[in-house]
Formats: C-alpha cells, structure tokens, sequence
C-alpha cells in the first residue's frame, strides 16, 4: 500500500510532536500521558486535511490535549472527592520523593491558567509567544501568569 502526501505529513508531525505532547500530559496529569496524547493525535488526524493547513498544528494539537486534561483531571478530582468521602478515617499517604515530583506537585495545584503556562513553558518548552497563540490568550499575560506562577510555586516550595 502507498502512502499519501497526508499520511507522510501526519507521520513526520507525530513524530516531532509526540515528546513535548507526552511532557505536558505527563507534567498536568501527573502520571505517564502517553494515552492523553494519543487521544489528542486521534482527534488531529481527523482533521488532519485542515489541521495541515494551520500555521501552527502543533499549537491546535497542544490545544486538544490541554482540553483532554481538562476532561481527565475534572474525571480525577470527581473521583478523589468520592474516595475521600469514602475514607475519611485513613490518613494520606502522598509523599515527594525529590524536589521534581515536588515542582511538578505544586503546578498540579496551581489554578488552571497559571498551571497551563507554567506547564507548556517548562514542560513543552514553548516560547511565552507560543503559549499564547496555544491558550489564545495575549504573550503579555502569559509572561506576566508565569511571573505569579513563578512566585506562588517559591513560596509554596520554601515550606
């Protein structure tokens, strides 16, 4: 079977992409994201023929997967809140191992903007200037979301 112009094109941006996707989905979930990429490159390569065509299908894809974490993480703390109601006698047992579990603990309970930034910028390795175009948002309030972010994450890591 031959391969289409497309599906070369979708293989080679999969490529490229997958790493710094499976990075933010690991760094807002707080576990392995690979199943949250994978659920955001399905949704891409659906509409992949307009997808191509954007400037930037790495900021749309970064798009979907923040949606699917939205969705995971809603799905999460539903699922937390059940189990604490259902444990209320037992005590909690989480605890960080070294300073990156800590950070990345800390982001996780950050509100969501400041979370998202924090997250694309160190995780993904984006520009203030990609971050913006990812969150449509202007670059002058992700740099300034990241300043506070910055400065909540030293406070609440000094104690």
């Amino acid at each position: 079977m031959e391969l289409s112009l497309t599906t070369v094109e979708f293989d080679e941006f999969y490529r490229r992409e997958f790493p710094g996707l499976v990075a933010v989905a690991t760094a807002l979930s707080g576990h392995d994201g690979e199943d949250l990429v994978h659920d955001a490159m399905v949704k891409t390569l659906m509409h992949w023929p307009r997808v191509r065509e954007l400037d930037r299908p790495g900021g749309w894809c970064h798009r979907v997967l923040i949606n699917r974490c939205r969705t995971w993480w809603r799905r999460k703390r539903t699922e937390a809140m059940f189990l604490a109601r259902q444990r209320r006698d037992e005590p909690s047992t989480t605890q960080h191992s070294d300073e990156t579990i800590a950070f990345w603990a800390a982001v996780r309970q950050l509100p969501e903007r400041p979370r998202l930034v924090v997250t694309l910028f160190y995780a993904a390795d984006r520009t203030t200037a990609e971050v913006a175009s990812i969150l449509d948002v202007p670059e002058g309030t992700v740099r300034s979301t990241l300043s506070r972010a910055r400065q909540a994450l030293a406070r609440e890591l000094e104690n």
